[in-house]
């Protein structure tokens, strides 16, 4: 995998950590439970996941041949190991926020109908 691409996939992992707080921030308004003290401690934990994403990717970039596991002939150095975190954090938070859609487009919009009584 080249550096653009690993670039790519660290972008596409930073937004998705805010795509899956906003969507649970919107959920969580509509359904009034919305709470401050959650929205701040999601953004805290986003931003210390990208960060300590950057920083294994850096130091992966810096020690490229540093020797991990060698098992069965196959040797993962620890540039190999920085794209397998990598790719597995995007994965994970792509289920969740396609999980938060599914279910976001599924459901009624809560609230209470204009213009219509009941009798």
């Amino acid at each position: 995998m080249t550096d653009i691409a690993i670039v790519r996939l660290g972008i596409g992992l930073v937004l998705l950590i805010a795509a899956n707080i906003a969507l649970g921030s919107v959920n969580a308004f509509m359904e009034g439970t919305w709470d401050m003290m959650k929205f701040r401690n999601g953004c805290i934990k986003g931003g210390v996941v990208a960060a300590s994403l950057i920083a294994v990717y850096y130091a992966g970039w810096l020690n490229p041949d540093l020797l991990v596991i060698e098992a069965e002939g196959q040797t993962v150095n620890l540039m190999t190991a920085v794209h397998i975190a990598l790719l597995a954090a995007f994965t994970a938070y792509a289920v969740d926020v396609l999980k938060k859609l599914k279910d976001m487009l599924s459901t009624a919009t809560p609230g209470k109908e204009d213009g219509h009584e009941q009798q």
